[in-house]
């Protein structure tokens, strides 16, 4: 309670150990300083898995990535695409909601299910001392490096303890669909308050109730454990898409975030910049492939 919390939290001390097959996936994705570029997503949401998995090998970060599936439809395209390494399926455990395998509206209820998910399965891997580099599949990279550019921020400062996208432009509301997290006890807290919220009030998104929580931080500029990654180099959708800062302004992003747009305009406004790498045959052979079984 000597947070500002108004109800008393339940931080959990440990979970139990996932099985081996799952360790062994997530160590062989590690990079140095126990780094974990994460992803989730259900089936409905493959064509943009698999652009973004593009994304990442056009940066030089295709080797080591790992996708959680949200559903077993689409851990078993992954591996029918090649993909097995890089790819796991979530303990039951995990989960305090049933996922459904469709594409999903922004703020419906199996949106905000969905969402929740996420943040469950970063806070399993910050208890077994693992950085993670969340990012949603709508989110294309964009330049070489991005990973070591946003970790050095959490490195020449202890005190930063992470680093989020911004949601708008005016510094005040995170994006929960890119940022950089350490293992430590203030983060656990964090999301064990985010987590609360939204189990207990359904009309949360996961962002929403990360903000929340947040509200329960430091954030005095000095001393705050959490710093906000501008806005040019780290776009959301509205500054890229509708306000075009990055390009007014000549500067090369380091990634762009297709948020602010439902459902199909996601694609269609990354095809007009150019950042749809998909090959739309390749997925048509994967889906009847997959479909045979």
């Amino acid at each position: 309670m000597d947070t500002g919390e108004s109800i008393p939290l339940v931080v959990p001390e440990s979970f139990s150990t996932p099985d081996q097959a799952l360790v062994d996936k997530i160590d062989a994705n590690l990079h140095d300083g126990r780094v974990l570029v994460v992803a989730a997503s259900n089936y409905g949401m493959r064509d943009h898995v698999y652009n973004w998995i593009e994304s990442l090998k056009r940066t030089n970060e295709g080797d080591k990535f790992l996708m959680f599936c949200l559903d077993q439809q689409m851990y078993d395209h992954m591996v029918a695409a090649g993909y097995k390494d890089h790819a796991v399926t979530i303990p039951e455990s995990w989960f305090h909601d049933e996922i459904e395998a469709g594409f999903e509206e922004y703020y419906s209820k199996k949106y905000r299910i969905i969402t929740h998910a996420k943040t469950l399965i970063v806070q399993q891997l910050l208890y077994m001392d693992i950085t993670v580099l969340f990012s949603d599949v709508d989110i294309v990279w964009l330049r070489p490096r991005m990973r070591e550019f946003v970790h050095t921020f959490l490195q020449i400062r202890g005190a930063t303890h992470a680093a989020f996208q911004q949601e708008g432009t005016d510094q005040r509301v995170v994006n929960s669909g890119f940022y950089m997290m350490k293992p430590t006890d203030t983060m656990k807290r964090l999301l064990a308050e985010t987590i609360y919220l939204g189990d207990t009030n359904k009309d949360y998104t996961q962002q929403g109730a990360m903000n929340a929580a947040l509200d329960h931080v430091n954030l005095n500029l000095r001393y705050t454990n959490v710093v906000l990654l501008d806005v040019l180099h780290f776009p959301n959708g509205y500054v890229y898409f509708d306000q075009k800062w990055p390009e007014r302004r000549g500067v090369e992003p380091f990634m762009v975030h297709a948020n602010y747009l439902v459902g199909d305009d996601k694609k269609k406004r990354l095809q007009e910049h150019g950042f749809w790498y998909l090959d739309e045959q390749w997925l048509a052979t994967v889906d009847a492939k997959v479909g045979q079984k």
